[in-house]
């Protein structure tokens, strides 16, 4: 009896084994035959290789912008529903933690495939790429136009006592004995000059008295570009020569969604020297009942996309591992009163550098210089509003209600360079079919101006050229536009 249960129970599980390991291959041959309909995803349908295979459905479920905009949709009803400014910016963080050691320890072949955690690209301080404004541009959605003076018509600061003391702080910035240390050498000086500016103007300025100053602040910010697609592009055109886009076989672009949207995460961390930061915001340049301003295309009609978007890694971008975070100048969770900022000042010595290795002179070096300048310029004038615009409860999926505006100078302690934009709208994060937003960002900018063309020693006297010739003293026009700066309203 004994031996006959152990015959019966070995055989039985010798069936079980068989029919065990039988039933996955004809379920996986079923499967393979019978094809799930194709509706509910993010994916266009592919072209069906026969009529029984062909499917009658919307417009939105037939190219997938039906899910991606009910998606979106969804997410801006939940971010408008929590109740802080800092779960609001935690919730449409694309930042994505890497995987801990125990989750690789006891990861197993059966299981989903750890796929790589989402990093965003790092834009640097100033452009490593010599011809990256295009892609900026895009990048922030923001036409750049040549031109200040019509922003601040009717405002004439007195430059006398201005000029006076920041000569001053120009001759102790040449005795400074910080000779190791020339970065941290120029930001003291670029200090010095917010600090001469609002000296000068205090007295006569109520809002100058009340307003904050923070050296050194901590400014980052980070958002979502959409367009990439052309990332999943394969090299050979199909038949008919339009680009094949493969999202299957080809691995998840760096920065990209897990669903392979073409939608990828930057991020600035930007070096300020000082910033001016006030309770009350810039008037605004243009309203958005201007629709011809609003919406005004940052390209002309001769440029295309794809002579602009390359892989990140070609304008010298390189994904960044680090947490992302909104800083304005401070934390969102602060409490911060001097929500708006009004004025920046950065260093922009580098790009002495980067021309001298680019081996650029002449004209061209002053076409590259003045490009890169508004390239920088105009991401972080954006980086720098975006994170504003964050702190304010608005985010890429609840765009702004009211436009945004602020100032940055760009300096080297010889050669300055202006700028002033304003934030139109950061829902720039998805492009489909059904999603409209004409809206663009601007970025006025001038220069580089020289502050000072020749220095003498001897005399301690600075002189600069003029449309008269050489003059004593340091450049009016550049005295001037500081000033008009800290006091434009």
């Amino acid at each position: 009896m004994g031996k006959y249960r152990l015959f019966y129970g070995i055989t039985t599980c010798v069936r079980q084994a068989h029919s065990s390991a039988v039933a996955p291959l004809s379920s996986v041959a079923v499967r393979r035959r019978v094809v799930a309909p194709h509706y509910r995803k993010i994916y266009a349908r592919r072209k069906p290789v026969n009529y029984l295979a062909e499917e009658f459905m919307n417009a939105g479920d037939k190219d997938g912008s039906g899910p991606r905009l009910y998606d979106y949709q969804k997410m801006g009803e939940i971010v408008r529903s929590l109740p802080t400014i800092k779960e609001k910016i935690d919730f449409v963080n694309p930042y994505e933690r890497p995987w801990t050691v125990p989750e690789k320890t006891w990861h197993r072949l059966w299981h989903p495939a750890l796929m790589s955690p989402r990093k965003a690209w790092l834009i640097p301080s100033i452009p490593h790429y010599f011809d990256s404004l295009d892609f900026y541009k895009y990048l922030t959605k923001m036409r750049v136009v040549d031109g200040l003076d019509q922003w601040y018509d009717g405002l004439v600061p007195p430059t006398a006592s201005f000029e006076q003391r920041l000569s001053e702080s120009l001759l102790s910035y040449f005795d400074s004995n910080i000779v190791d240390n020339e970065p941290m050498k120029l930001s003291s000086f670029l200090r010095n000059i917010v600090e001469n500016a609002v000296q000068s103007l205090a007295h006569n300025v109520e809002s100058l008295r009340v307003a904050r100053i923070s050296f050194a602040p901590r400014c980052e910010s980070f958002w979502v570009r959409s367009g990439f697609m052309s990332m999943y592009e394969l090299d050979e055109p199909d038949a008919e020569g339009k680009p094949q886009l493969e999202r299957f076989r080809l691995p998840k672009f760096i920065g990209d969604d897990r669903r392979k949207l073409g939608e990828l995460s930057f991020v600035l961390r930007d070096t300020f020297a000082a910033s001016f930061r006030s309770t009350e915001q810039l008037k605004p340049l243009f309203h958005f009942s201007d629709t011809a301003s609003l919406n005004h295309p940052i390209f002309g009609p001769d440029k295309t996309m794809d002579s602009i978007l390359y892989s990140p890694l070609v304008y010298n971008l390189h994904p960044d591992a680090e947490p992302l975070w909104q800083c304005p100048g401070y934390e969102a969770d602060s409490g911060e009163t001097h929500k708006y900022g009004r004025v920046a000042i950065k260093d922009m010595s580098e790009l002495n550098d980067l021309c001298l290795h680019w081996k650029v002179s002449g004209k061209e070096e002053e076409l590259v210089r003045k490009e890169c300048l508004a390239a920088a310029a105009s991401v972080s004038l954006f980086s720098w509003l975006n994170a504003q615009a964050h702190c304010l409860g608005f985010t890429q999926y609840n765009d702004l209600e009211s436009p945004l505006v602020s100032q940055l100078i760009l300096s080297d302690g010889r050669d300055f360079f202006f700028a002033i934009a304003q934030l139109n709208t950061i829902a720039i994060n998805i492009d489909v079919k059904g999603f409209t937003n004409n809206r663009t960002n601007v970025c006025f900018v001038e220069g580089p101006l020289r502050l000072y063309d020749r220095y003498d020693p001897s005399l301690f006297k600075f002189y600069c050229s003029t449309d008269k010739g050489e003059q004593e003293g340091l450049n009016p026009s550049v005295l001037s536009r500081i000033l008009k700066m800290f006091i434009k309203d």
